[in-house]
């Protein structure tokens, strides 16, 4: 009589799965999360910087010059391969084979002086573990670079200290040789969400424009 008792009991437990257990059973997996809740593409324009916030930023008069919603391709004026990354922001190649869902970016220049120059991107990924991805391989990659050739012009650049602070990667690269007063470029590759955030800047001396112009993107990012 006990044991159908026992039995009875343990029939009714299962059925309402009111009683706990000391088994060796897994936990449940916990649900997936969306928080922060990702970008979106709609929001994706409002991301970057405006001509005036650009300007107060590069001390300089910025205008645009381009606006594109496509990556550009220079991969083949320029060598080694491994050097593309730092060269230029939002290139096709250093994106290639990640899941992207949508780019936007935009060029400006100080005008017909060109003593300033000004690439700002916003690359949307689904998630935030891609993006995140796409930005460690980043921060394990560009290390390979330290001086590369445009093979078009034929100006040699050197590298200098790559640096990974706050989420976000930077060097500047100098060129050689170059006419009074010297030209270099800094570069900013920023992880903020699911959006990775990715700025060129050149002039004589960039220092760390590209990093603050990223920053500025990173808490429109963060605040929308």
């Amino acid at each position: 009589m006990g044991q159908s008792r026992a039995a009875f009991a343990a029939a009714v437990c299962i059925l309402l799965a009111g009683c706990s257990s000391t088994g060796n059973a897994a936990p449940p997996e916990p649900e997936p999360t969306l928080k922060p809740r990702p970008v979106v593409e709609t929001e994706m324009d409002g991301l970057l910087l405006s001509p005036e916030e650009a300007s107060a930023t590069m001390r300089a008069p910025m205008v645009p010059t381009e606006s594109k919603a496509v990556m550009s391709d220079n991969s083949a004026i320029m060598a080694p391969p491994e050097c593309l990354a730092i060269d230029g922001a939002a290139e096709a190649v250093v994106y290639a084979n990640r899941k992207i869902r949508a780019e936007r970016e935009q060029s400006l220049n100080n005008g017909n002086a060109f003593t300033n120059y000004l690439k700002q991107a916003v690359v949307l990924f689904w998630y935030s573990k891609p993006a995140a991805e796409f930005f460690e391989s980043s921060v394990q990659q560009w290390p390979a670079c330290h001086q590369y050739t445009h093979t078009q012009s034929g100006s040699e650049w050197v590298v200098g200290e790559i640096t990974n602070r706050n989420g976000t990667l930077s060097t500047v690269a100098t060129q050689q040789e170059a006419a009074a007063p010297g030209w270099a470029c800094g570069r900013a590759l920023s992880l903020r969400n699911n959006v990775i955030i990715d700025v060129n800047t050149c002039s004589a001396d960039p220092g760390d424009s590209a990093v603050r112009i990223a920053e500025q993107i990173g808490a429109k990012v963060l605040d929308r």
